[in-house]
């Protein structure tokens, strides 16, 4: 809850186009923060829904590198799920996500 004219500011995993089924359906994707995350364009509506304005998304740069290293069991998993040609950081990013409340 924000009071009229307050700010939120959280860093979220967001999905920039939707996972395979066999990944959303995963466990180990699910822990991860993966298979539940929302999409962006899905992520802008909630915001806009809870009444908060002048969002801001803001990437944090090589944060899905970081979290997902390529000798990590879950991040092969997750790469085996994944269409041929494409890697982790083509469907999931994470962001700074800011908003306010009207005043």
């Amino acid at each position: 809850m924000l009071k009229p004219g307050g700010r939120v500011s959280i860093s979220d995993m967001v999905l920039l186009r939707p996972l395979p089924p066999e990944i959303r359906e995963n466990v180990e994707a699910l822990v991860g923060c993966i298979a539940g995350a929302a999409l962006v364009d899905d992520l802008r509506r909630m915001v806009a829904d809870a009444g908060l304005v002048d969002l801001q998304l803001s990437p944090k740069e090589g944060a899905v590198a970081a979290m997902l290293p390529s000798d990590d069991p879950m991040t092969r998993q997750l790469q085996d799920g994944l269409p041929t040609g494409t890697s982790p950081a083509d469907f999931i990013t994470s962001l700074i996500i800011s908003a306010s409340k009207p005043k």
